[in-house]
């Protein structure tokens, strides 16, 4: 894992694909850890959300979707809020923050504001490698056994102990920091921005059998 480096610049921008919708993420490590978790993640649901908004670019040759796991307060929009757009694969399922200018994953969050958790689609950042590994660490592979092919080695089956009890922390150090607000994603009353559109039973079959 690499060496945090005080020197570098610590905010992160975040943009959409066609440049529309714009912002920052404070990368500011917090105590020497690092301000947040970074995995790729080889779950169906991840890749699904990809497929439905016909970009699949944005995952890896087995399938994984790169996300660095941040707290909602770290992160800005500063211009095309009006872009923003949610996504429920299900209607139990995760919050899937995209765009509606180019069909951008932008992140994850749970469907409450109450979880101090934003997990920022890692190809709307812009980093360079050399920043990438300084402020975000090495990611972790995670859901391997969902991967499509052949994982990279070192990727977890499913998420093994040591990864849970990490997120498990790291959610609880940002709830009593107060740190899920700010957030961009849910407004005053504790609603989500925009209304999400939950895919329809036969869209859900169409995603899942383009991932066969």
């Amino acid at each position: 894992m690499s060496e945090l480096d005080p020197s570098l610049p610590a905010l992160v921008g975040l943009r959409c694909r066609c440049g529309t919708l714009r912002g920052q993420v404070d990368a500011t490590p917090v105590r020497g850890r690092r301000a947040g978790l970074h995995i790729v993640c080889y779950c169906a649901d991840c890749r699904a959300f990809a497929l439905a908004l016909e970009r699949p670019d944005g995952l890896d040759a087995a399938g994984g979707t790169a996300i660095w796991q941040t707290t909602p307060s770290r992160v800005r929009i500063q211009s095309g809020t009006e872009q923003l757009r949610c996504l429920r694969l299900s209607d139990k399922g995760m919050l899937r923050w995209h765009t509606a200018c180019c069909n951008t994953p932008v992140a994850n969050t749970m469907s409450s504001p109450g979880f101090p958790f934003a997990g920022l689609i890692r190809t709307c950042l812009e980093l360079s490698d050399e920043r990438q590994a300084a402020l975000l660490g090495t990611a972790t592979g995670v859901n391997g056994r969902s991967a499509k092919g052949q994982a990279p080695a070192g990727t977890e089956a499913t998420a093994s102990l040591g990864t849970i009890l990490r997120t498990i922390a790291f959610l609880l150090r940002g709830r009593l920091a107060g740190a899920q607000r700010p957030t961009p994603f849910f407004d005053a009353n504790g609603q989500p921005v925009v209304t999400p559109r939950v895919l329809s039973v036969a869209e859900r079959e169409a995603v899942r059998e383009r991932d066969r």
